[in-house]
């Protein structure tokens, strides 16, 4: 069974000045510790097949007709809750711009330990800032660096701490956009 098996999938933005299909009759397969690489123009639609495959395609986006199988469960299909659950665990999305996706007001720790805690609330918090300072350290940030808010790191370690929020709960499954 295919890691990732997407099947006819669409994608439209639909707005008063008209529909514009992002995405088009796509499919592909991806078996556990294959690598694929989409390439193309600015706006051809790589970041809106690269959402919808976590269903967070941004309004007025929609995905109109296909299918997503992650570990061989619709995940078009599944209720929000159902889909959180996915997020993070089975899948992981790493977004273009890290200044956007940290809260700035945030500390990098919590947003390890607020991932972690979601996902594994039995998790005891020193447990999970341990955990996040191991994954600073592996990605080459100082561990002490826990406390530091995002504007304080430069694009290209925020761009890691975006990679190791990715990768921090051993996802099955990571898009990077």
């Amino acid at each position: 069974m295919p890691l990732l098996e997407v099947n006819s999938l669409a994608v439209e933005y639909r707005t008063s000045r008209g529909t514009v299909r992002a995405v088009e009759d796509v499919s592909f397969s991806m078996e556990k510790g294959e690598t694929l690489g989409l390439a193309g123009e600015s706006g051809s639609g790589k970041s809106t097949l690269g959402l919808s495959l976590i269903r967070l395609v941004p309004y007025p986006g929609i995905i109109t007709k296909g299918s997503v199988k992650i570990d061989g469960k619709e995940i078009l299909k599944l209720r929000e809750n159902e889909m959180r659950f996915f997020r993070g665990r089975k899948v992981a999305y790493i977004f273009q711009d890290p200044m956007v996706s940290l809260n700035p007001v945030k500390k990098i720790g919590d947003h390890f330990t607020e991932l972690i805690h979601t996902h594994e609330p039995k998790t005891k918090k020193e447990e999970a800032v341990e955990r996040a300072k191991e994954i600073l350290k592996n990605l080459g940030i100082l561990p002490e660096r826990i406390n530091d808010y995002p504007h304080q790191f430069s694009g290209g370690m925020r761009q890691r701490i975006m990679i190791g929020l990715a990768i921090a709960l051993n996802p099955a499954l990571v898009i990077a956009d």
